[in-house]
Protein backbone atom coordinates (compact mmCIF):
# COMPACT_ATOMS: atom_id res chain seq x y z
CA UNK A 1 0.00 0.00 0.00
CA UNK A 2 1.20 3.37 -0.82
CA UNK A 3 0.64 6.31 1.44
CA UNK A 4 -1.19 9.08 -0.21
CA UNK A 5 0.17 12.40 0.92
CA UNK A 6 -1.71 15.55 0.45
CA UNK A 7 -0.27 19.03 0.75
CA UNK A 8 -3.60 20.44 1.84
CA UNK A 9 -4.24 20.95 5.56
CA UNK A 10 -7.80 20.25 6.50
CA UNK A 11 -9.78 21.64 9.39
CA UNK A 12 -9.88 18.25 11.08
CA UNK A 13 -6.07 18.17 11.11
CA UNK A 14 -6.00 21.53 12.89
CA UNK A 15 -8.78 20.75 15.35
CA UNK A 16 -6.79 18.59 17.78
CA UNK A 17 -3.68 20.86 18.10
CA UNK A 18 -5.79 23.99 18.37
CA UNK A 19 -8.06 22.35 20.96
CA UNK A 20 -5.03 21.35 23.02
CA UNK A 21 -3.62 24.88 22.86
CA UNK A 22 -6.92 26.45 23.91
CA UNK A 23 -7.37 23.92 26.72
CA UNK A 24 -3.82 24.62 27.95
CA UNK A 25 -4.40 28.38 27.89
CA UNK A 26 -7.65 28.00 29.84
CA UNK A 27 -5.86 25.91 32.46
CA UNK A 28 -3.05 28.47 32.66
CA UNK A 29 -5.45 31.35 33.14
CA UNK A 30 -7.44 29.44 35.76
CA UNK A 31 -4.25 28.66 37.68
CA UNK A 32 -3.09 32.28 37.50
CA UNK A 33 -6.45 33.57 38.73
CA UNK A 34 -6.45 31.14 41.65
CA UNK A 35 -2.91 32.22 42.58
CA UNK A 36 -3.88 35.89 42.44
CA UNK A 37 -6.89 35.26 44.68
CA UNK A 38 -4.74 33.31 47.15
CA UNK A 39 -2.11 36.08 47.22
CA UNK A 40 -4.79 38.73 47.73
CA UNK A 41 -6.18 36.81 50.70
CA UNK A 42 -2.68 36.51 52.19
CA UNK A 43 -2.08 40.25 51.76
CA UNK A 44 -5.40 41.11 53.42
CA UNK A 45 -4.60 38.78 56.30
CA UNK A 46 -1.14 40.33 56.72
CA UNK A 47 -2.65 43.81 56.65
CA UNK A 48 -5.04 42.76 59.43
CA UNK A 49 -2.10 41.60 61.55
CA UNK A 50 -0.50 45.07 61.27
CA UNK A 51 -3.28 46.82 63.21
CA UNK A 52 -1.98 45.87 66.66
CA UNK A 53 1.66 46.90 66.00
CA UNK A 54 0.44 50.17 64.45
CA UNK A 55 -1.64 50.98 67.54
CA UNK A 56 1.34 50.10 69.74
CA UNK A 57 3.63 52.40 67.76
CA UNK A 58 1.14 55.26 68.08
CA UNK A 59 1.05 54.67 71.84
CA UNK A 60 4.86 54.74 72.01
CA UNK A 61 4.93 57.92 69.90
CA UNK A 62 2.57 59.62 72.36
CA UNK A 63 4.65 58.47 75.32
CA UNK A 64 7.84 59.69 73.65
CA UNK A 65 6.23 63.05 72.93
CA UNK A 66 5.13 63.40 76.54
CA UNK A 67 8.63 62.61 77.79
CA UNK A 68 10.21 65.12 75.43
CA UNK A 69 7.71 67.84 76.36
CA UNK A 70 8.21 67.18 80.07
CA UNK A 71 11.99 67.24 79.69
CA UNK A 72 11.77 70.45 77.65
CA UNK A 73 9.65 72.03 80.40
CA UNK A 74 12.20 71.00 83.05
CA UNK A 75 14.99 72.42 80.91
CA UNK A 76 13.15 75.73 80.59
CA UNK A 77 12.76 75.83 84.36
CA UNK A 78 16.53 75.51 84.75
CA UNK A 79 17.20 71.81 85.38
CA UNK A 80 20.80 71.20 84.22
CA UNK A 81 20.34 67.48 83.50
CA UNK A 82 17.22 68.21 81.46
CA UNK A 83 19.10 70.91 79.51
CA UNK A 84 21.88 68.42 78.74
CA UNK A 85 19.34 65.81 77.66
CA UNK A 86 17.46 68.28 75.43
CA UNK A 87 20.81 69.27 73.91
CA UNK A 88 21.54 65.63 73.13
CA UNK A 89 18.10 65.19 71.59
CA UNK A 90 18.69 68.24 69.38
CA UNK A 91 22.14 66.93 68.48
CA UNK A 92 20.73 63.66 67.16
CA UNK A 93 18.04 65.55 65.26
CA UNK A 94 14.90 65.27 67.40
CA UNK A 95 12.79 68.38 67.01
CA UNK A 96 11.92 69.38 70.58
CA UNK A 97 10.73 72.96 69.99
CA UNK A 98 7.23 72.39 68.67
CA UNK A 99 4.30 74.76 68.51
CA UNK A 100 1.77 74.32 71.30
CA UNK A 101 -0.33 71.22 70.80
CA UNK A 102 2.08 69.36 68.53
CA UNK A 103 3.67 66.36 70.13
CA UNK A 104 7.19 65.27 69.11
CA UNK A 105 7.21 61.89 67.43
CA UNK A 106 9.75 59.11 67.15
CA UNK A 107 9.60 59.76 63.39
CA UNK A 108 11.33 63.09 64.05
CA UNK A 109 14.60 61.25 64.59
CA UNK A 110 16.49 61.19 61.30
CA UNK A 111 17.82 57.86 60.05
CA UNK A 112 21.47 57.14 60.77
CA UNK A 113 23.97 58.05 58.07
CA UNK A 114 24.82 55.25 55.66
CA UNK A 115 27.83 53.21 56.58
CA UNK A 116 30.83 53.59 54.30
CA UNK A 117 31.02 50.82 51.76
CA UNK A 118 34.44 49.34 51.17
CA UNK A 119 35.06 48.34 47.55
Amino acid sequence: MALISSNKITSTQLLIPMSLMVFTMVLLFAFQISQIMHDRDNLNQTLGHLDAPLAESEKINKQFGGLVQGTQKLAQEGNKTAKDFVGRLKKIGVIVDRPQGQVPRVDDVPPPPPSPVKP
